[in-house]
């Protein structure tokens, strides 16, 4: 679709400026929060809005530092490292989650939704077009924002979520384009959990095939080898994909195939945010 512009579009900088760390009076008196804008910086034109949260015992700082490669979360996930390389300008934010690297809800999800309120009145941004990402509890937080701010995020991307240990919004079953990664030995954020309950990584993943109308049929692919596998549901609302890739690893962000020095993560995040 068309990008559609926010308020913030044709408005000259003011209340942020530039790139950089900047603070809101939001729920819980949380408010500390990181801005990275492209450079040339035009008020006319929308940009992505990508957001990225950070997991426990990480930081905002982590999340937005440079790709050195010596932190699995930096460059916004690698998402940034990746729209680098096709030349596709965004705006980034990473929220600072509680002074031990966590999230607490549901203050945190109306923090998230400050930050964006703020950034869309202020800079030029497609509306149509937030997008989250998360690992861990990053992931966990990501998922809850997925199902309480539907409407806002066009494609949520969650690392090792988790719908068993940290606050669930209502679901209004609203559809929302999501993507998930789960490595098979992750036993901090369980595959399954408990099936009776409906809790695992496999839960999340199902939750939205089904509020986005996929073919409940479809047979969800697990990695046995060294490459990871995917799964792309079929028969959803057009619009609103769901997949899914699966590695034989653990508790992870960052996963390479055997015999690659690439991370696939990143590339298959940007690939499925890029198509929107």
């Amino acid at each position: 679709n068309p990008p559609v512009k926010s308020a913030g579009c044709g408005k000259a900088l003011g209340v942020i400026s530039k790139s950089g760390t900047y603070q809101i009076s939001s729920a819980g008196g949380r408010g500390s929060y990181i801005i990275n804008m492209p450079s040339g910086y035009d008020k006319d034109t929308p940009y992505r809005l990508i957001f990225g949260n950070h997991c426990m015992g990480g930081s905002a700082i982590k999340v937005a530092g440079t790709d050195n490669g010596l932190d699995q979360s930096a460059h916004f996930y690698h998402i940034k490292t990746q729209a680098d390389k096709d030349n596709v300008k965004a705006i980034y934010v990473a929220l600072q989650g509680d002074g031990s690297g966590g999230w607490s809800a549901p203050n945190d999800l109306t923090f998230w939704n400050d930050v964006l309120t703020l950034v869309e009145k202020n800079l030029c941004v497609d509306t149509t077009r937030v997008f989250v990402a998360g690992f861990s509890f990053g992931a966990m937080f990501s998922y809850a924002l997925s199902l309480q701010y539907p409407e806002k995020i066009r494609a949520v991307a969650t690392y090792a979520p988790a719908n068993w240990n940290f606050y669930q919004p209502t679901n209004r079953k609203i559809p929302i384009a999501y993507y998930q990664t789960t490595g098979t030995s992750d036993g901090t954020c369980k595959w399954i959990n408990n099936d009776a309950q409906k809790t695992g990584g496999k839960y999340c993943l199902l939750q939205h095939a089904q509020d986005n109308g996929c073919n409940a049929n479809v047979e969800i692919k697990l990695a046995t080898g060294g490459t990871h596998v995917t799964t792309e549901f079929t028969g959803c609302k057009e619009g609103y994909p769901v997949k899914f890739s699966s590695f034989k690893g653990g508790h992870d962000c960052r996963a390479y195939d055997q015999g690659s020095n690439t991370n696939w993560i990143e590339v298959e995040t940007w690939a499925f945010f890029k198509q929107f």
